[in-house]
């Protein structure tokens, strides 16, 4: 026993004292880069820290004093959504600091600079080759290979030329067809609104839309809006290819992390066996479909010489006809397949979520959008409207979009490494980041800049009323991304480094107008015919019912993507009631 503590105590002070050595070199190389500095005596990285981030917040923020609960919270995962833009607030009394808009924070082993400096972003972002995608999304996006979004140098550069090649306008039209198609069934299966109880499951069933989107632009597969029990699971499977998909991307961060193997073979008399098992089988599922989806497409072109317009098909003509060898294995069409899904389905899902609150919340947003469908829309059947068309002229809408995902990013941050020391320009100088720095782009601070302000007000519709109490950076506007007429283009292009949530520069997302298609079709069919709205508690007032929305909205979180707490199948009495009224 003597010997065991002996051990206990030597490899305790071991580690200590690693992590104050690394500590220490922290806050050393930190205070030479010339930015405000932060100080945190937290592993930052640590797993267990990362997966108690939430009860750790939860428990410091009721026991510790307000200031010092502030200052340890940068340090938890998800903190950029609540804290806005008051880290970057704070640094402009810091005496000494020549850049206000950036700051490190120094941690028991990790260094982390932190900007939502203009100038910094853009050349964070288009020097691809010095600031790179974290290793550890690996360990996330990475479960089935190597794909564009966890690849780096020139893997990545292949990856991209052939994604960017197979994401295409034809894609985007089945995007948009099969968009309108889902919405038009979810509407038929809705009440018209008169029901004073509204409709419970409507952001689940939108939800719903985007993954069937995606499996029609994705694999070629029309599905049902109705609920898909009914599918019998295909033999040697057991789900559905919907079930095992959001299986997967929606235990992305936690157990598909762990072997598949340990996953399936969990005991029984172990805590979560069955959620263990199931996500264990879905990991298995999901590569097992895809590489016999990718050898039926081989069998087709074989014969047939040509690619459908869907992302399977295009993806196994653009890597297998190639002339410069730079295609893609098995391994890694399988991996940017599930990609695909994974980053479009609860990013879309949880944008169209935010639109349907917001829509309720303010509507005189959702007036003005209606002027627009009626203006373009009101003669024509939904099932004939043409994407080449009508996409391109649907300007409030797309201003509405980039207004959520301005305020509510997917992705509050964007995160890049360093390998070795560089430099960095800026607004107010040139920095010099010490090796194995990591770079974070914090999205949400970034949109909430002063250069946003009061953008584009003559564009303002008149019901529109502005609060002057908060600042309109703060605030949802969508006309701030209208240009008045003449002004060459119709909407606003923001300016650079200011506006990232899909990124920017040669990692761009390269579902980012797939994702605006879909939103666009959504909305348009559903805004044609009803009305968005929240079913008021018994005895609520309007203004009650406003505030109720207000604290929703306020109350999102950062899981996979950002989201409002318990808006998809939210626990008993959780939920957010809406309804979808009958235009006259």
């Amino acid at each position: 026993m003597t010997l065991i503590w002996k051990l206990l105590i030597t490899v305790s002070v071991l580690r200590i004292t690693r992590f104050a050595i690394t500590f220490c070199r922290n806050i050393k190389n930190a205070r030479r880069v010339g930015v405000t500095v932060k100080v945190l005596p937290v592993e930052q990285e640590n797993v267990i820290w990362l997966v108690l981030s939430p009860w750790i917040r939860q428990i410091t923020s009721l026991l510790l004093p307000n200031r010092i609960f502030k200052k340890l919270n940068l340090a938890i995962f998800g903190w950029e959504f609540g804290e806005k833009r008051r880290p970057f607030d704070q640094l402009g009394s810091n005496v000494g600091s020549i850049n206000d808009n950036s700051y490190i924070l120094a941690g028991l082993s990790t260094f982390e600079f932190w900007t939502i400096d203009p100038e910094a972003i853009q050349d964070i972002l288009h020097r691809t080759h010095a600031f790179e995608v974290p290793r550890a999304l690996e360990f996330a996006l990475g479960q089935f290979g190597p794909n564009v979004m966890t690849t780096n140098g020139g893997v990545w550069a292949r990856h991209r030329r052939i994604i960017s090649s197979v994401i295409d306008e034809r894609i985007f039209k089945v995007v948009f067809g099969e968009s309108v198609r889902q919405s038009l069934e979810l509407l038929s299966t809705l009440s018209d609104g008169s029901s004073p109880s509204g409709d419970p499951k409507l952001f689940d069933m939108l939800k719903k839309i985007t993954i069937h989107v995606l499996m029609a632009a994705g694999m070629g597969q029309e599905l049902p809006q109705q609920d898909d029990k009914h599918i019998v699971s295909e033999l040697g499977y057991t789900m559905s290819s919907i079930d095992a998909l959001t299986t997967v991307v929606t235990n992305l961060i936690g157990l598909v992390m762990l072997p598949s193997t340990l996953l399936v073979n969990w005991p029984r008399w172990l805590p979560w066996h069955e959620k263990i098992t199931k996500v264990g089988h879905a990991k298995l599922e999901v590569r097992k479909r895809n590489r016999l989806m990718l050898e039926e497409q081989r069998e087709r072109q074989s014969k047939l010489d040509k690619s459908d317009a869907n992302i399977i098909s295009k993806l196994v003509h653009a890597s297998t006809n190639t002339t410069s060898g730079q295609s893609l294995s098995e391994d890694e069409m399988v991996s940017n397949l599930f990609i695909f899904t994974a980053a479009g389905y609860e990013t879309t899902a949880t944008t169209l979520a935010y639109a349907m609150v917001l829509l309720a919340r303010h509507s005189c947003w959702q007036d003005w959008i209606f002027e627009e469908i009626q203006a373009s829309l009101s003669k024509t059947s939904a099932v004939a409207w043409d994407y080449a068309d009508i996409f391109p002229r649907a300007n409030r809408i797309m201003a509405f979009m980039l207004e959520i995902v301005r305020l509510y990013p997917p992705a509050p941050n964007i995160h890049r490494e360093i390998s070795s020391p560089l430099t960095l320009q800026t607004s107010s100088g040139v920095l010099h980041l010490p090796a194995h720095t990591r770079v974070y782009i914090d999205s949400v601070a970034v949109h909430l800049l002063p250069s946003w302000r009061n953008v584009n007000r003559c564009s303002d519709p008149p019901t529109y009323d502005s609060d002057p109490e908060i600042p309109d950076e703060l605030t949802f506007r969508p006309s701030r991304w209208i240009n008045p007429p003449g002004s060459g283009s119709a909407i606003l292009r923001p300016q650079k480094g200011t506006f990232v949530p899909w990124a920017a520069g040669p990692r761009v997302c390269p579902g980012q107008k797939m994702a605006q298609v879909e939103f666009a079709a959504v909305l348009m069919t559903i805004l044609r015919e009803r009305r968005v709205e929240a079913t008021p508690l018994e005895g609520e007032r309007q203004s009650d019912v406003m505030a109720r929305l207000d604290k929703r909205l306020d109350n999102s979180v950062w899981r996979t993507v950002l989201e409002m707490e318990d808006i998809f199948d939210p626990r008993p009495g959780r939920g957010l009631d809406m309804r979808l009224v009958q235009r006259e």
